[in-house]
């Protein structure tokens, strides 16, 4: 899959910074991102290195509007890489900040044209900015409403690629207004904005021309746009309907789809190809022209379907029902699941330690973790630096000070990393009453009842190095029959998931007469 590249401005953007940020960030951490191509004066970066470093040092990805992008770009990649080759003219009906409008420039450059409106005055400046960094005239974007005020109607029927991200909300005239709005396939639902959309893209689109459209999970099945699919299909208009992976892009949520649109000039083909890409990764999907010949190459993942097939009652627009996907042979799989399964569950020790009584609440002596860091007896790892055995985890977005100790494998989980001086502080001891009561307490008790965690005012108690260690060992086994169980319980998923799927596809059978049999080999 080609590499998606972005710009210094480009990652302000994500990150909602100055420039000035990004720069310091090149400077001052080395882990930084190196640049992969553009020129001295103005690099570029690879997406994928930048994401991931932001993650890790806990900058959320917006971009200028506020709206989610850590996959953005990368959707605008996609939608622009499904295009036809040399357009004259790229248009977004309604282009919000820009980001599919600059996709199709970072393909395409200034041999097109690229033309794109928007309500929002803010919207548009953004989407101006976001197509001079790209080194493409951005004169083309402008304020309008194809439902009011249309600053691209000379371009109706003219335009040889329109994208569009469908906005969650349109309004259009309820009263006889409406028929002159262009609904080639009919007047859509009020709940149906998306299909809205659709026939606003459609409605620019000049002979031959294609529109690339990013669909919420609703449009394919929701019974009140049945009859507007059942139109695309009868025009021939609708060439194909590509699943993507779960949540492939951050601010998509649920299994969204991408249609292709073309207004046939001749006689139209009444053919749909159905891409099924639900199984892979999001990354797998492709970005080029050359990763999705290889898609419709496979069988497993496209099928060419007659638009008569899909005309039915509830004219469902669902590729999985049409793609056969090839049957995996789980049998050794399973086989190699259930004898670890059964290994683990035999060497299984769930005994909690007996803990003797107590001597009752008694007054202790507490130090914050601030004042430990002061004293050198603890020290907060840098965001995004190794973990090491035996540092603590304050997991993030917790709501308690659900720690943890690094165990030998040394797995990385994002959140706030403290490392003990072992001669002062033992880890497990340290981990044990960051979950107290108090310290939970303390963090809930907040302005207006809200969660806050503050780790460096939690406190614990000033113990002998000795007595810490004690609570430290409780601790440790405590928290391993948790992982113990945890570890059963997800490889026993992974197995009845397995068999399932072998049972249902034929490659596994049940046990004979009803008993546990070995399979016959």
């Amino acid at each position: 899959m080609a590499r998606e590249e972005v710009t210094a401005a480009e990652i302000a953007r994500l990150a909602n910074v100055g420039r000035a940020a990004v720069s310091n960030w090149r400077r001052r951490h080395e882990d930084f991102p190196r640049p992969v191509g553009g020129s001295p004066t103005s690099p570029t970066f690879d997406l994928a290195e930048v994401l991931a470093w932001l993650e890790a040092n806990g900058r959320p990805v917006v971009n200028a509007p506020g709206r989610h992008a850590a996959s953005g770009l990368g959707l605008a990649t996609v939608v622009a890489s499904l295009l036809p080759d040399r357009p004259a003219v790229v248009l977004d009906p309604v282009c919000d900040a820009g980001i599919l409008l600059a996709g199709a420039a970072r393909r395409f450059g200034d041999t097109a044209i690229y033309v794109g409106q928007d309500p929002d005055r803010a919207n548009v400046e953004a989407a101006r900015k976001a197509l001079s960094e790209v080194g493409v005239n951005s004169a083309g974007v402008v304020v309008g409403s194809p439902f009011l005020d249309d600053a691209l109607s000379r371009y109706r029927e003219g335009a040889d690629a329109v994208v569009c991200l469908p906005p969650t909300r349109a309004t259009w005239p309820a009263d006889d207004a409406i028929l002159d709005l262009p609904w080639a396939f009919g007047p859509p639902s009020q709940l149906d904005p998306y299909l809205a959309w659709v026939q606003i893209c459609y409605a620019y689109l000049k002979p031959n021309g294609v529109a690339v459209v990013p669909v919420p999970p609703a449009a394919p099945v929701r019974a009140s746009g049945r009859r507007v699919r059942a139109e695309m299909l009868r025009a021939g208009a609708l060439r194909q309907v590509i699943a993507l992976p779960e949540r492939f892009a951050a601010h998509l949520s649920g299994s969204w789809q991408i249609w292709v649109l073309s207004r046939p000039a001749g006689r139209p083909q009444y053919t749909v190809r159905m891409v099924d890409l639900t199984r892979r990764r999001p990354e797998e999907v492709p970005t080029d022209a050359a990763g999705w010949h290889t898609v419709w190459a496979d069988p497993g993942t496209t099928s060419e379907v007659q638009a008569i097939e899909l005309l039915d009652e509830d004219v469902l627009l669902l590729p999985a029902r049409h793609v056969e996907a090839p049957v995996r042979d789980v049998a050794p799989e399973y086989d190699k699941l259930r004898a670890s399964l059964e290994r683990l569950a035999r060497d299984l020790d769930v005994k909690l330690p007996a803990l003797p009584r107590g001597r009752g609440p008694t007054p202790q002596t507490l130090i914050s973790i601030m004042d430990l860091v002061r004293l050198g007896a603890i020290s907060f790892v840098e965001k995004g630096g190794p973990v090491q055995p035996g540092d603590v985890v304050v997991p993030a977005g917790a709501e308690r000070f659900d720690a943890f100790v690094v165990g030998p494998d040394g797995q990385r989980v994002p959140g706030e990393v403290l490392r003990c001086d072992p001669e002062v502080i033992d880890p497990y001891f340290l981990a044990c009453f960051l979950r107290s009561e108090t310290n939970r307490r303390s963090a809930s008790g907040t302005q207006g009842g809200t969660f806050r965690l503050d780790l460096r005012r939690a406190r614990i108690p000033r113990l002998p190095l000795s007595e810490q260690r004690q609570y430290g060992e409780a601790f440790r086994r405590l928290t391993e029959v948790t992982n113990q169980i945890e570890r059963v319980s997800a490889l026993a998923a992974d197995a009845v998931q397995t068999a399932v799927y072998g049972l249902t596809s034929g490659v596994l059978a049940p046990p004979r007469g009803g008993r546990d049999t070995p399979r016959s080999r």
